[in-house]
C-alpha cells in the first residue's frame, strides 16, 4: 500500500490584473489586460484582453483564482463563473470550474457594498480555453482591485 506520494513539478506563477473599471450586467465577459502579465518566466498561458479567452497549455496542469472587486449596481444576486470560450457552457466543479455567487445584501438604505469575490478553475491537460462571466445580475462595476492569478505545473 502506498500512500502520501509527491510529485517533483516545475511550477510557474502567473498574474494579470485590470488598467481600468469594467462596467458589466448579464453575461458580459470580465476581461483582464494581457500586458499587466506578470511571471515567473516559461510558462505556456496566453490571454487575448479583446476577448477574455484564457488560453492553458493541454500538457500543463493549473490552478486558477480570479479575485474579483465589485461594486455592486443594485442589491440584487449574481454569480461570477466560468465558461467555455466558444460555447460559453459553464464549467461546473465536476470539471474545475468553481464560481462566486453573491446574495442579496441585508442593508436596504441603498447603499450596495463594494464585494469581493474568488472564482478558481483547476484543470489538468485542458483542451479549451476558458472566460470569466459576470453570470446573471445587476449593472456594475469591476474594480482594478481584481487579478487573476495562475500556478502552472509541469513534470
Amino acid at each position: 500500500m502506498t500512500y502520501l506520494n509527491t510529485r517533483d513539478s516545475k511550477v510557474e506563477f502567473i498574474e494579470y490584473s485590470m488598467s481600468s473599471t469594467q462596467a458589466v450586467d448579464d453575461d458580459v465577459i470580465i476581461k483582464f489586460d494581457a500586458t499587466t502579465k506578470r511571471t515567473t518566466g516559461g510558462d505556456a498561458v496566453s490571454y487575448n484582453s479583446t476577448t477574455g479567452v484564457l488560453t492553458l497549455s493541454s500538457s500543463r496542469r493549473y490552478w486558477v483564482q480570479a479575485s474579483i472587486a465589485i461594486d455592486r449596481g443594485s442589491n440584487s444576486a449574481y454569480s461570477i463563473e466560468w465558461v467555455e470560450d466558444s460555447s460559453f457552457t459553464r464549467i461546473d466543479p465536476a470539471d474545475g470550474g468553481f464560481r462566486a455567487i453573491a446574495q442579496r445584501s441585508a442593508i436596504s438604505d441603498g447603499n450596495y457594498l463594494t464585494s469581493s469575490h474568488v472564482a478558481h478553475l483547476m484543470v489538468d491537460n485542458p483542451s479549451i480555453g476558458y472566460r470569466l462571466n459576470f453570470g446573471a445580475g445587476p449593472a456594475s462595476d469591476v474594480m482594478t482591485l481584481t487579478n487573476l492569478f495562475i500556478i502552472e505545473a509541469r513534470d
